[in-house]
């Protein structure tokens, strides 16, 4: 049986891009321009795709005023160990190559057509601020954008590239073959159509993972998607493909946690520490001040909360006119219309207090992801990852570096790489899954399931973890895999994208659980009521999971460190 009998549509590249954020254009592009043939796979529309998709008020980090990339790499470790209780990255050499090609990274932007200056011209230099930060490092490093229409913009510099982009179009599966990848499988959310695409190599850069959570505000529904990041990007399809395809992901046992406005108001609350150069004040309950310090760490904010002096606001009352106008106008960039749910409510952003609220783990950044070496590849050969997949990386900076990376090395590999090999039983057996839910006429809604995952995660995971709660969790999320993910019921093709969404939001869900019972031990974020000290064994470890012949491998080991020529400050 030819491959054309089983597929509805048959596709033949050099490199396949599943993703078409800010990382996945910048790479398809990239390649393209190297002379490479390239088809991106994007489940959305790319003019709108993406956590960029509504716009970004500020970019990137940059080197200036005596600040090296070795002093950036520092600070964030320091900042790390802050949030996480260790500051080790996957791997900290992609870092340093970031913080080295900044300024190059921003030049290959505005050849794409990318306005990286202000309405004057000239760069607009933002003050960069957090916990604990080297005095040097609050200099103006990063950018303050108009970039409202980003997305729109880099779709169309990479169509001018001859990129091939499959839009609507939702990956299954990788296909490999003797060890390498060797392609994906998708299916054509408005047609149901199937679709096969080989591949020399493919990069992932769907972004983060975070549906496992119920989103911050509002809690008001059940079917809440209310998230931080574009809900269509954090359900983690490019962990989910790479891990069941045999790469490794990193560190699924540390969430992200944060403060979160209490309401959805006008501003995010970046502004809050940033703002140019004047942060807020930060108020107890009394309206008495407290240090940035104080209440950045969890253990901080605890302990306010135990002194009663919660809840914590933020006060903008402060700031002269000009400030209050520039802000408004960079965040009109990122979320125009949170004015005018502000303006509705009777809220005046310049005089009312921010009313802040301890986030639930609510993502995987910093250090969770893909595991990916400097050169941004997985762990299989043929695949890499850039972007917010990438094991430590969460910025549109970083996006944008690894994917422009990513595009200019590909020529290398590719030009070395066999012909992709495809197994037609393995395409069967993904097709059989992957349309199964339009056969089921009575049975599970793919969003009931996914609200069910999160009841799950936020009850028995979450911020304060214990052996019961994480087994109990275990036991539960085995019962919907038996029971109720068989049932997965696709009213039409569209409804196969969450059907898949949410199958990678319970395989992910999974680790999460098992990386967490592994840690046995109370560090930073990751708390374990059940062992409230240190383990010393975990000192500059991290968790990794992978497959190996269909079998669940979890390990923890030290990550690679800087290298030598990095940490004397060279290239």
């Amino acid at each position: 049986m030819v491959l054309e009998q089983i597929a509805d549509k048959v596709f033949d590249t050099d490199v396949l891009i599943i993703g078409g954020g800010i990382a996945g254009c910048t790479s398809a592009a990239k390649a393209s321009e190297q002379g490479l043939k390239v088809l991106l796979a994007e489940k959305a529309k790319t003019d709108r795709s993406g956590s960029a998709g509504q716009g970004i008020d500020h970019y990137g980090i940059f080197p200036r005023e005596g600040v090296t990339p070795l002093d950036l790499v520092k600070h964030w470790q320091h900042s790390l160990r802050v949030v996480n209780g260790e500051g080790r990255w996957a791997d900290p050499n992609i870092m340093f190559r970031y913080y080295d090609n900044a300024f190059w990274t921003l030049e290959e932007l505005e050849k794409l057509g990318i306005p990286m200056r202000w309405d004057d011209g000239e760069f607009y230099w933002m003050p960069h601020r957090g916990p604990g930060m080297d005095p040097r490092i609050s200099l103006k490093l990063g950018l303050r954008v108009h970039w409202q229409n980003i997305k729109p913009l880099l779709a169309k510099a990479m169509r001018k590239k001859s990129v091939h982009t499959l839009e609507r179009t939702m990956i299954v599966d990788l296909l490999t073959n003797k060890g390498r990848v060797v392609g994906a499988t998708a299916v054509d959310t408005r047609t149901g159509e199937f679709i096969v695409i080989k591949a020399k190599a493919v990069v992932i850069a769907t972004g983060l993972f975070a549906r496992c959570y119920d989103p911050e505000t509002p809690h008001f529904w059940k079917y809440k998607f209310r998230y931080h990041w574009c809900p269509a990007t954090i359900s983690g399809d490019g962990w989910a493909i790479a891990y069941r395809a045999g790469a490794e992901l990193a560190s699924m046992d540390i969430t992200g946690w944060g403060f979160r406005i209490r309401d959805d108001l006008n501003i995010s609350f970046g502004n809050f520490p940033i703002n140019d150069g004047v942060p807020s004040r930060p108020l107890d309950w009394t309206g008495e001040e407290v240090s940035y310090g104080t209440w950045q760490s969890a253990s901080g904010y605890n302990k306010l909360h135990q002194d009663a002096r919660t809840p914590i606001y933020h006060s903008l009352e402060h700031l002269p006119d000009d400030f209050h106008k520039r802000m408004e106008v960079a965040f009109a960039d990122e979320r125009m219309v949170s004015f005018k749910i502000a303006e509705n409510r009777g809220f005046n952003p310049r005089t009312h207090w921010y009313e802040l609220m301890l986030n639930k783990p609510h993502n995987f950044v910093n250090v969770a992801g893909v595991y990916a070496d400097e050169d941004l590849k997985a762990t299989l050969p043929g695949l890499y990852a850039v972007g917010d997949c990438v094991a430590g990386l969460h910025s549109c900076g970083e996006a944008a570096f690894t994917g422009f990376f990513t595009g200019k090395s590909l020529p290398a590999f590719i030009s070395s790489a066999a012909e992709p090999v495809v197994d037609k039983a393995q395409v069967e057996s993904q097709k059989q899954a992957a349309l199964a839910p339009l056969n089921i006429k009575d049975g599970t809604e793919p969003m009931e399931l996914e609200s069910a995952i999160r009841y799950i995660c936020d009850r028995y995971v979450s911020q304060f973890k214990s052996e019961g709660k994480l087994r109990e969790g275990l036991r539960r999320l085995d019962s919907l895999r038996r029971v109720f993910l068989p049932k997965l019921m696709a009213k039409n093709p569209h409804y196969l994208m969450r059907c898949l969404e949410v199958r990678n939001i319970m395989d992910l869900t999974e680790l999460h659980i098992q990386a967490c019972l592994q840690r046995r031990e109370t560090r930073g974020a990751h708390i374990r009521l059940d062992f409230p000290q240190q383990d010393r064994t975990w000192d500059n470890m991290l968790t990794y999971q992978r497959l190996e012949s269909g079998r669940p491998i979890l390990e923890m080991r030290e990550p690679p460190d800087l290298k030598p020529e990095y940490a004397r400050g060279g290239k």
